[in-house]
C-alpha cells in the first residue's frame, strides 16, 4: 500500500507547477504550503486525487463548473456554514478538488465534481473563493466522468 501511495505522491507533484496561464487567470489567490509534505498528506488527503498535493488554493466561485447536480442533504449543508463562519473553525473544513484542464486553444477551465455539500455552503454564504486543490487533468479525464456529454470547447 506504501508503494501504491508513493507512487500517486510522486505523479501528482509532476502536475503541481503552475503554468503561466493558470498564474495569470487565478491572480490574487492565495497559494499554502504546509512546513512539510508529511503534514500536508495527514492532515488534508481526502482523496486519492489530490493525495500527493500540498498546495491549497483560494479559487473564485465563479470560474468553477459543476456539470452534474448535486444532492444535498441540508443538514450537512447548515452545520458547513456554521463551521465555516466561524473564524478558527473554517479551516478545519477541507479543500475541495478541482480538476484543471488546459483547453486546446488556450484557456484554462476548473471542474468540481465532488465536494458539492462545501461549495453549496460557500455558495449560499456567499463567498468569492473557496479552498481547492487544483488537479491538474485533460480531455480523457473528463470523458470519464461525463462520457459523450462532456464540453467541446476544450478539445
Amino acid at each position: 500500500m506504501e508503494f501504491i501511495s508513493q507512487f500517486i505522491r510522486l505523479a501528482s507533484r509532476r502536475h503541481t507547477k503552475l503554468s503561466p496561464i493558470l498564474q495569470r487567470s487565478l491572480s490574487g489567490i492565495v497559494r499554502r504550503k504546509f512546513s512539510n509534505d508529511r503534514q500536508a498528506h495527514n492532515i488534508m488527503d481526502t482523496t486519492i486525487h489530490s493525495a500527493g498535493i500540498a498546495e491549497i488554493h483560494q479559487v473564485p466561485m465563479s470560474v468553477i463548473q459543476r456539470p452534474i447536480p448535486s444532492v444535498l442533504d441540508e443538514k450537512k449543508v447548515e452545520s458547513l456554514m456554521e463551521t465555516i463562519k466561524g473564524e478558527s473553525s473554517e479551516d478545519e473544513v477541507p479543500p475541495i478538488d478541482l480538476l484543471w484542464i488546459s483547453g486546446s486553444e488556450g484557456g484554462d477551465y476548473y471542474f468540481s465534481f465532488g465536494g458539492c455539500h462545501r461549495f453549496e455552503a460557500y455558495k449560499r454564504l456567499q463567498r468569492q473563493t473557496i479552498k481547492a486543490k487544483l488537479v491538474k487533468s485533460t480531455l480523457g479525464d473528463l470523458y470519464h466522468y461525463m462520457g459523450s456529454s462532456a464540453p467541446k470547447y476544450l478539445a
